[in-house]
């Protein structure tokens, strides 16, 4: 309404201009810069002498061009500073923050167990996205400082948009072995490289999420049981365990790294004497090899499992070039 109040005040201020300049063989540019400059409170002097009649249609077109352009602006404003509109914005902010990242994670469903991972994660202080559809989305991610895409992760468009092309890997937690199985197939089919990790509600259903695509399968609750078996066997063990396993704690970590350049021994590399941390095993082929001798022969491929302080896995992965 607005806009269409400004385009009706600048013809009648045309035409009327025309009509009173007729005598002046004005043209139509000429009528329109009046109203114009009118509108606009330029100020500038008339295009051409103005008798009673101009003087009355000037003061017409002052008001209602004035108004209508006010008003114009206070529609203006107000739409940009609306919730539509901020939330647009930062939803361009924030896709523009995922179109940059690589090598991050994807973290499909926050219920339970989707935000003790999110929480594992930052801790971790590695990247990801989350991707969930539901109205707690905005306020968890902001909490947890991390970009989200709300929406339906089976559909491809959102796992596209969480950058899946580029990611390192996918958990997989929500409620539904089937969601799951969905999710993975479909993550499997963007990015054959992806490392997926996935929730799984039954038993039954792990062989067919491995199957479906996924590297892992876990049941949160077959895990929770032998956990607390363990706590009555071995409490000493777990603790010490849940002490190693727990990202961000710079007590004490188990580290993953990767041998770039082999060829070298344990030995030679003098990884406890010159970083203080222990080589628990080394992982070949996928065959692991506990308490590796000083004389093993690392090769390009190989990953070491190794025991120390944050600290002193960053000197392991320097020494190794993981």
């Amino acid at each position: 309404m607005p806009a269409v109040l400004l385009v009706l005040t600048h013809l009648v201020g045309a035409v009327g201009y025309r009509l009173i300049w007729a005598d002046h063989h004005a043209t139509l540019l000429d009528a329109l810069f009046m109203t114009f400059t009118t509108i606009t409170t330029i100020g500038f002097a008339e295009v051409y002498p103005l008798d009673s009649a101009g003087r009355v249609l000037t003061m017409g077109i002052a008001g209602t061009g004035i108004g209508s352009l006010f008003y114009t602006f206070t529609v203006l404003l107000d739409y940009a500073s609306s919730e539509q509109v901020r939330v647009a914005r930062r939803r361009r902010k924030m896709q523009k923050t995922i179109d940059d990242l690589k090598g991050h994670f994807i973290l499909a469903g926050i219920g339970r167990v989707g935000r003790e991972a999110a929480a594992e994660l930052t801790e971790s202080g590695v990247s990801f996205v989350v991707v969930d559809p539901g109205p707690q989305v905005p306020a968890f991610c902001e909490a947890m400082k991390c970009p989200y895409v709300q929406a339906d992760a089976t559909e491809d468009t959102a796992l596209i948009a969480a950058g899946v092309k580029r990611a390192k890997g996918l958990i997989v937690t929500t409620s539904s072995d089937a969601t799951n199985l969905y999710v993975i197939l479909s993550a499997r089919l963007l990015n054959a490289d992806l490392l997926i990790a996935s929730r799984a509600v039954d038993d039954a259903s792990v062989p067919k999420l491995i199957r479906a695509g996924a590297n892992r399968a876990i049941s949160p609750y077959a895990t929770g049981g032998r956990r607390l078996a363990h706590v009555m066997l071995n409490p000493r063990v777990v603790d010490f365990l849940e002490t190693a396993l727990t990202s961000g704690n710079k007590a004490l970590n188990i580290d993953d790294v990767v041998v770039v350049n082999g060829g070298k021994s344990i030995e030679s590399l003098q990884v406890r004497a010159r970083s203080g941390a222990t080589v628990l095993a080394v992982v070949r082929d996928g065959q692991p090899m506990p308490n590796p001798r000083g004389d093993l022969q690392l090769a390009s491929g190989d990953h070491l499992l190794v025991l120390g302080t944050t600290e002193q896995l960053k000197l392991v992965e320097q020494l190794i070039g993981g």
